[in-house]
């Protein structure tokens, strides 16, 4: 069993509200524009694909790393990567989702520390 202390939980917490926030926008949402077409369906893509790398990047941030802005950067890559190899199926790469991939990785990063600053000063 781990033990997680404040920190680190509140990291998880954040990070399972944003993939849940960011699959109910890929299922429901999604499914919601293309069928009333209102003609913004990439953005119902973009919207998930910004908070799933949020979301990722924070629960990865549960276990203690000595540079944990290299697993945000990881999984940044990793959604860039994701993305060319989508690119190859469809013949398109949709910029949008790398423009959301890397803001949504530096928001994490503004997470992370706004989450250590405060625990910082809980600590003393």
């Amino acid at each position: 069993m781990i033990i997680l202390d404040d920190k680190h939980k509140t990291s998880l917490i954040i990070g399972i509200v944003f993939v849940t926030i960011g699959f109910f926008v890929k299922v429901f949402y999604r499914d919601f524009i293309s069928n009333n077409e209102t003609g913004v369906m990439s953005w119902a893509d973009t919207l998930s694909c910004f908070l799933y790398v949020i979301g990722f990047s924070q629960i990865f941030l549960i276990k203690p790393f000595k540079y944990p802005s290299l697993v945000i950067l990881f999984v940044v890559v990793g959604s860039i990567i994701n993305e060319y190899k989508i690119s190859f199926r469809t013949g398109m790469i949709d910029v949008n989702d790398i423009i959301a991939s890397v803001a949504g990785g530096a928001i994490s990063l503004l997470i992370l520390y706004i989450v250590a600053k405060k625990f910082k000063n809980v600590d003393k």
